[in-house]
C-alpha cells in the first residue's frame, strides 16, 4: 500500500467530519449543497495529494493498519464528541 492511499483515506474522513460539523453547528445547509461541497473538497484535496511525489513510497502493513484504525476511531470520536 502506498502512502498516497493512506492520505486519501484521511482526506475522506476529514472532509466528511468538517462538512458535517459546518452543517450541524455553523449553518444548516441543503442536502444537495452539502454533498456537492463534500465532493468538491475531496476532489480538491486529492488533487493536492497527487502533487507530492514522496507519497508514492510504500508503507508497511502494520503502519497501514494502525493508520486505518486511527482514522476510524477519529471518525467515531468526532461524531460522538461533537454531536454530529
Amino acid at each position: 500500500m502506498k502512502r498516497k492511499n493512506l492520505v486519501n483515506g484521511i482526506v475522506l474522513a476529514f472532509s466528511v467530519i468538517f462538512i458535517r460539523f459546518l452543517d450541524v453547528h455553523v449553518y444548516d445547509m441543503n442536502l444537495l449543497f452539502t454533498l456537492l461541497l463534500i465532493v468538491v473538497l475531496i476532489a480538491g484535496l486529492m488533487k493536492l495529494v497527487d502533487r507530492f511525489p514522496s507519497l508514492d513510497k510504500p508503507v508497511g502493513k502494520r503502519a497501514a493498519m494502525i493508520t486505518n484504525i486511527t482514522v476510524v476511531l477519529v471518525i467515531f470520536i468526532a461524531f460522538f464528541a461533537l454531536g454530529l
